[in-house]
């Protein structure tokens, strides 16, 4: 089932140009911020950020393209910092309980937006923490995935946890923790969507990821009746 995409231009909905961010505390614990649309949203989506200790956080530009896309297609975008990362309290556990703040951020989500479908999406480590989660036994009504490297910080084969058939992932043509080739002979019951010409931090092509990640979650999500 493994697929490959032409990422398409960024296409900007004029309806919903105008957003507003507001910081948000879950739990009086985790940083967050809210991005709102300048519509009555009709969904709301969690996005989890990449590996702090080289520099993920809720705030780089990967994880803002992915909330801007998702808030104009109408939808809240909730970015939140793991434990230990900016402003958010505790320390990092390399993995071990950062699921914990993934069910935390959906849990907080469902208060903003009670009764709205829910998206998930996660961008690296935030990936692996998705797919944690969702293990778990956890349920969201769409998921969408970013960046899952088939090879550890050293470049090293790794064993990737169990994906459910169907999963969406966008993946970079030369990531160096995985090609898009590697990833989708690694899991070829997702359904992969090749970015060309850039490696795992898809520099130039964010937009483009994230428009790709709201494209995806309009397939399950719903969208204002007046936009596309």
């Amino acid at each position: 089932m493994s697929q490959a995409y032409t990422a398409a231009k960024r296409v900007r909905f004029p309806q919903t140009s105008v957003v507003r961010e507001e910081p948000r505390r879950i739990n009086g614990r985790l940083e967050a911020t809210l991005r709102i649309p300048d519509v009555d949203p009709t969904a709301i989506v969690v996005i989890a950020h990449a590996l702090p200790t080289h520099g993920g956080t809720m705030r780089t530009p990967i994880m803002a393209a992915i909330a801007r896309a998702c808030a104009e297609r109408g939808w809240y975008a909730l970015r939140f910092n793991f434990r230990g990362v900016g402003e958010s309290a505790g320390e990092w556990t390399g993995g071990r309980h950062e699921t914990d703040d993934v069910a935390a951020a959906v849990d907080y989500a469902r208060t903003i937006a009670p009764g709205l479908p829910l998206g998930l999406v996660g961008y690296s480590f935030g990936a692996f923490q998705v797919l944690a989660y969702l293990a778990r036994g956890d349920r969201v009504d769409a998921v969408a995935l970013v960046g899952v490297g088939t090879k550890d910080l050293s470049f090293a084969p790794r064993a990737l946890p169990t994906i459910p058939d169907g999963t969406f992932i966008v993946a970079a043509e030369n990531d160096q923790f995985g090609t898009a080739e590697e990833l989708g002979a690694a899991v070829p019951h997702a359904r992969i969507a090749t970015v060309r010409g850039v490696d795992h931090f898809f520099v130039g092509k964010r937009d483009e990821v994230g428009a790709l990640v709201a494209d995806e979650l309009a397939r399950v999500l719903p969208v204002p009746s007046h936009l596309p």
